[in-house]
């Protein structure tokens, strides 16, 4: 499915592929919160809403999951800068183990590990 705003985009993506492979998003309470029929809301909203500033959504995801500094494995919430992304200045996606996936108008945006950001894994 192509990106849609609210619906299916990188945040909902990457919740949802969390809720399959671990049976919980890992951002559920977040979702539905950004959208303003269809469209984002703007940044100083978006902070109002949340209680921090978009620049430390960072740590704010460092409190649910666990970050890393190696190659991502299978199933890691990734970012980058190198596919289309909104307010928070990086794209969310999930590793395959080979490489990491995004969401485009098109689809889904196979990119490889190299272009990846940021990494987090699920506490087991």
């Amino acid at each position: 499915m192509p990106f849609s705003w609210g619906q299916h985009d990188c945040l909902t993506f990457t919740n949802n592929a969390f809720k399959a492979m671990y049976g919980s998003g890992w951002a559920d309470d977040w979702i539905g919160r950004y959208d303003n029929q269809g469209s984002y809301v703007k940044r100083t909203e978006l902070e109002k809403e949340f209680g921090f500033k978009i620049r430390q959504l960072p740590n704010e995801i460092d409190k649910r999951l666990s970050p890393i500094d190696y190659i991502p494995p299978l199933g890691a919430l990734v970012t980058t800068k190198e596919s289309q992304r909104w307010i928070t200045g990086v794209a969310f996606g999930i590793s395959t183990g080979t490489k990491a996936v995004f969401l485009s108008k098109e689809g889904l945006h196979p990119l490889s590990l190299e272009f990846v950001d940021q990494a987090w894994v699920k506490d087991t």
